[in-house]
């Protein structure tokens, strides 16, 4: 020790305010998966939710982050991250949605839904453009202008766009100011909500529910229809 100076005084204080603990969000997200009996999973299975396509409004799926499954009643649901592969919405940031995934035997009929309005800059500029010439026309309407003086609709028939979004689901919808895209189809629905982007208990918590409300509003047929 002769041969070295003497060593500086020893630290002993934490950063201002402490250091942040990089591992507080999962741990999170784990304990309230715990909590309210769901599965997590640090990464879907991106297979499985590229099984759902084609989509009529929703993007393709190229990669799937963090998921979370649920049981709703008899119908299976899983929210996930799913991200497309779009170097303009890479750089907005706009090429990450969480998406709900839920399936149950008592929905037999096919429509989607979307919002006419902030779905993001990059989306909402190409469905301008989409719109002014016509490139994406929808095989069916509803008949309903309140509903598609705020959501564009399309289905396999008019009939069948009808029968897949019964009045109730239609007040759930306006009422609730829904924003976002909303697919249904026989025994599956996907949603994703355009202001619900994070992946967080609150986020979740949130999403879950209003997916169980849709799920119930959708299911409330009053008559009939033989999808073709």
């Amino acid at each position: 020790m002769a041969n070295y100076p003497p060593p500086p005084p020893g630290g002993g204080w934490a950063p201002p305010g402490g250091a942040p603990d990089p591992y507080a969000a999962e741990r999170a997200l784990a304990e309230f998966a715990q909590a309210r009996g769901f599965q997590m999973s640090p990464h879907g299975d991106v297979r499985w939710y590229q099984a759902w396509q084609p989509f009529a409004y929703l993007p393709p799926i190229s990669r799937v982050g963090r998921e979370v499954r649920a049981q709703i009643g008899e119908a299976s649901l899983a929210v996930a991250e799913c991200l497309e592969s779009d170097p303009l919405k890479e750089a907005t940031g706009e090429h990450r949605k969480v998406v709900s995934f839920l399936m149950s035997p008592r929905l037999a009929y096919r429509a989607a839904v979307r919002s006419k309005g902030g779905a993001g800059v990059i989306d909402d500029v190409t469905k301008g453009l989409d719109d002014l010439f016509g490139s994406r026309k929808p095989k069916g309407y509803l008949g309903d202008p309140t509903f598609e003086g705020r959501y564009d609709v399309v289905g396999p028939t008019v009939e069948e766009a009808n029968a897949a979004l019964p009045t109730p689901l239609r007040h759930l919808l306006l009422q609730g100011n829904f924003r976002g895209i909303l697919e249904v189809r026989a025994q599956g629905l996907v949603v994703t909500f355009f202001d619900r982007t994070s992946f967080d208990p609150a986020t979740l918590d949130g999403t879950i529910a209003w997916v169980g409300q849709i799920y119930q509003a959708a299911t409330q047929y009053p008559h009939v229809v033989t999808p073709r």
